[in-house]
């Protein structure tokens, strides 16, 4: 996801003060703030907002705030809404409000789950209400008064591959709270994918993996029919 970032960063000329909604532990903004991006973090979950704090501690120009989204007043060149949207019933208002947030001409960028048929039991694990169709997405979008500019598929084929294997061979949890609300506070600082041995290689900064995100950059993003997850990119056009 950091590697698209960057070719997004590159490619659409986006640009801070940044809105990280629903920032989870805060590695997005610990990520942009390397790059000596400043913004503000926000969270409903208090656990993942002091996860965040901590994480967060040595960049004092990331103001990091529990919060929703609908309490927020700023107004920010881009926001981001990384695995959010899809927790929300009313993503139309979620949307809506972003639009109201951006600077005239700033970015907003999605990651969120795509293909019905691609639902598995991480989907319920994390709380999620849906999974997207390009179709969809765009006609919320524009709704809420922006342009979509672009699509990008994340994950497929080498990260689709490995979360179809994933799921058919690891049991899901039996003891998931049964309130979605509760499930989506804890989904930042929980793991559905929790066999350490993968988790070490898979956090690990191989070669293997900076070729492997070029590969499936250069050749597969637009393979939005086929993966699990995809980023947009949408745009507040002024005038409207």
């Amino acid at each position: 996801m950091f590697y698209c970032l960057d070719q997004f960063i590159v490619q659409y000329d986006l640009s801070p003060p940044f809105l990280d909604v629903g920032c989870g532990i805060g590695d997005l903004s610990k990520y942009l703030a390397s790059k000596g991006w400043e913004g503000k973090a926000i969270d409903f979950s208090a656990l993942a907002v002091s996860r965040a704090r901590q994480n967060l501690a040595s960049f004092p120009n990331i103001k990091v705030e529990q919060k929703l989204l609908f309490e927020e007043e700023g107004n920010f060149r881009t926001i981001f809404l990384w695995d959010v949207l899809e927790h929300i019933e009313n993503d139309n208002a979620v949307l809506e409000k972003c639009t109201s947030l951006l600077s005239p001409n700033g970015h907003l960028l999605i990651a969120i789950p795509s293909n019905l048929k691609e639902w598995r039991w991480d989907d319920d694990f994390y709380g999620h209400c849906r999974r997207y169709t390009v179709e969809e997405i765009s006609t919320k979008i524009i709704s809420a008064g922006m342009k979509p500019l672009t699509f990008w598929d994340f994950t497929y084929p080498f990260f689709w591959i490995m979360r179809r294997v994933y799921t058919i061979l690891k049991s899901p949890p039996i003891d998931l709270p049964s309130e979605k609300e509760i499930r989506t506070a804890m989904s930042p600082t929980v793991n559905a994918w929790d066999i350490p041995i993968i988790s070490y290689f898979f956090n690990r900064q191989f070669f293997f993996w900076q070729l492997l995100y070029k590969i499936q950059f250069s050749y597969f993003r637009n393979k939005l029919r086929n993966g699990h997850e995809m980023f947009v990119l949408a745009k507040k056009t002024w005038p409207p």
